[in-house]
């Protein structure tokens, strides 16, 4: 879950958005209808790697990589960088082809960049906007960046580059489980509105390697990496205030992605849903009522408002009790809007044994 996101985009400076985006349209968090966008309304199949790409048509598209790494001595680390892709506008083939300019896209870009540094307790963050121009920002195959931020796919895997001042993020990622269709066969319904749904796959468990450089220092690293890419044209229904998403690493093998999204009165909203994976990639769709959470603590922004902070997960149906915690509390992106996503460690039962794990959490909706 990842909709919200795209409003930054919206307010970026480009052209095209100055000349065809009514002030209407910055309401994007609710679902409205937009004509001429293709929607997410049917099962349709997947093809790999063409849909590691770009799909032209749709409103708005993600790549959204997160991971916990370890550098020497045990040094820990999380890691976000993530990539959206907006059409402020039905992409006209032929329109496009006639201006040649790429000012004159109806496409923009926006990313994100965050580094967690356990020891030091320190959270940095970053962002960029761009239009899609094919040189400032833009994807082409597999690939996609913004500026000198990418993400691409290799031959067993996924290359990560991000560098913002003093930070730099250079990884490998090689491929363990094949991708995870989410949903009904990677048609994930975010509510009963037809076509307020997305086109949702997952790799959920990446073997990293790489570098870390923060302050001139150079930390070799390694860990797991969680990538997630979403496609559609939805957004929050009107009774939809925001989510809770969870992506945990589990050291049985297993890996949990659930998104608990909130009514407008904070209960779970019934299209609230997830996928429990195998170690060896099988799927297992969770609904709403298959998955307990309680929140046992609270984490006060000294930016205004208050996010959970600690939470018991449990899926009774498959044995597993989960203890989350944070790594640090405030891992806040002051973003347009703010929002809470940061590294976590996990400890519980799955059955009879103890069971560990690390990931990452994604809060929205909480800020004021």
């Amino acid at each position: 879950m990842r909709i919200f996101i795209i409003l930054i985009v919206m307010l970026c400076n480009v052209a095209y958005a100055q000349q065809n985006v009514s002030s209407g349209r910055l309401d994007i968090l609710r679902d409205v209808a937009e004509v001429g966008f293709l929607r997410a309304t049917t099962v349709k199949p997947f093809t790999f790697p063409k849909d590691h790409g770009a799909h032209p048509g749709y409103r708005h598209e993600w790549w959204y990589s997160t991971g916990n790494l370890e550098g020497p001595e045990g040094r820990r680390f999380g890691y976000e960088l993530t990539f959206f892709r907006l059409a402020l506008a039905p992409e006209d083939k032929k329109q496009i082809e006639e201006n040649k300019s790429g000012w004159k896209t109806p496409v923009a870009f926006a990313a994100h960049f965050a580094v967690t540094d356990v020891e030091e307790e320190d959270f940095h963050f970053f962002d960029r906007y761009s239009r899609a121009d094919g040189r400032l920002a833009g994807t082409k195959g597999t690939r996609v960046w913004l500026e000198d931020w990418s993400l691409e796919q290799s031959e067993d895997g996924w290359v990560i580059k991000a560098s913002e001042g003093d930070i730099k993020l250079n990884l490998d990622l090689k491929q363990v489980k094949p991708p995870v269709l989410n949903g009904d066969q990677g048609l994930s319904r975010k509510s009963e509105a037809i076509g307020n749904a997305t086109y949702y796959y997952t790799l959920p468990r990446l073997q990293s390697t790489g570098s870390i450089e923060i302050s001139g220092e150079t930390f070799s690293v390694e860990g797991l990496t969680w990538l997630d890419r979403e496609w559609g044209t939805s957004a929050l229904s009107s009774d939809q205030q925001g989510w809770d998403w969870y992506a945990l690493h589990l050291s049985d093998g297993s890996d949990l992605m659930f998104y608990n999204l909130r009514n407008m009165d904070n209960s779970r909203h019934s299209y609230s849903a997830g996928s429990l994976i195998s170690p060896t990639g099988e799927k297992t769709s969770l609904k709403a009522e298959d998955v307990i959470i309680e929140v046992t603590d609270y984490w006060e922004s000294p930016l205004g408002g208050r996010y959970p902070s600690q939470w018991r997960l449990s899926i009774p149906n498959h044995g597993i009790n989960l203890n989350i915690k944070p790594v640090i509390n405030n891992q806040e992106l002051n973003t347009i809007p703010r929002y809470w996503e940061g590294a976590v460690d996990v400890i519980g039962q799955r059955g009879e044994d103890i069971i560990e794990g690390q990931g990452y959490v994604e809060l929205t909706g909480y800020s004021r």
